[in-house]
């Protein structure tokens, strides 16, 4: 049987499991895309800035410098460490997906999996948050009297409607995994 060794002492048949390694590869390759879309999630977010020379209404021809950037604005902060929290466990996650194991354990704990649904909750709401202020930004609000701002900080939408986007993708992941994981369960219980 494979992981066994049969080992025969005076007449009887022992049978040792080893520890080896038992990697399952989807959910290895899964957690790594996970750790892959948070962290560049957060880091395109993060380091997100643009800075334009715009004129000021109302007043006699006067430019000034104007800078965008995602610490400025707190749902971006909050995208950043939603995704940096997803991400720390993503990577946990992957270190406990390669520790030896014994053979014939069904794969991660629990609280594993409890924590991906958790992180699944999070980054929705880091991507919802951030969604609704990047719909401000691109169309504004006439009854507030905002003004869209994308047109004149294009690439600063742009980078951070991708973050956003990588985030989902990230989400819907943890989400495959946390599938995964109670097709795993009904299987075992079946």
């Amino acid at each position: 049987m494979a992981g066994m060794e049969v080992a025969e002492s005076g007449g009887k048949v022992v049978k040792a499991e080893n520890p080896t390694t038992v990697i399952r590869l989807p959910e290895f390759l899964l957690r790594l895309l996970a750790f892959v879309t948070t962290l560049v999630a957060a880091i395109v977010m993060g380091v997100n800035k643009e800075t334009k020379i715009v004129p000021i209404p109302d007043l006699p021809p006067l430019e000034v410098a104007v800078t965008a950037k995602s610490g400025l604005i707190s749902t971006s902060i909050y995208f950043v460490v939603a995704n940096a929290i997803a991400c720390t466990h993503t990577a946990f996650s992957l270190l406990l997906s390669i520790i030896p194991k014994r053979v014939g354990t069904n794969g991660f704990s629990p609280a594993v999996v409890i924590l991906d649904v958790i992180m699944v909750g999070l980054l929705l709401s880091g991507s919802g948050a951030a969604s609704a202020i990047g719909v401000v930004a691109y169309k504004g609000n006439s009854h507030l009297k905002w003004n869209e701002v994308c047109s004149v900080f294009g690439k600063y939408c742009h980078q951070a409607a991708a973050s956003i986007v990588v985030s989902l993708l990230g989400s819907f992941v943890l989400i495959l995994l946390v599938v995964l994981a109670v097709l795993k369960l009904h299987k075992k219980f079946k």
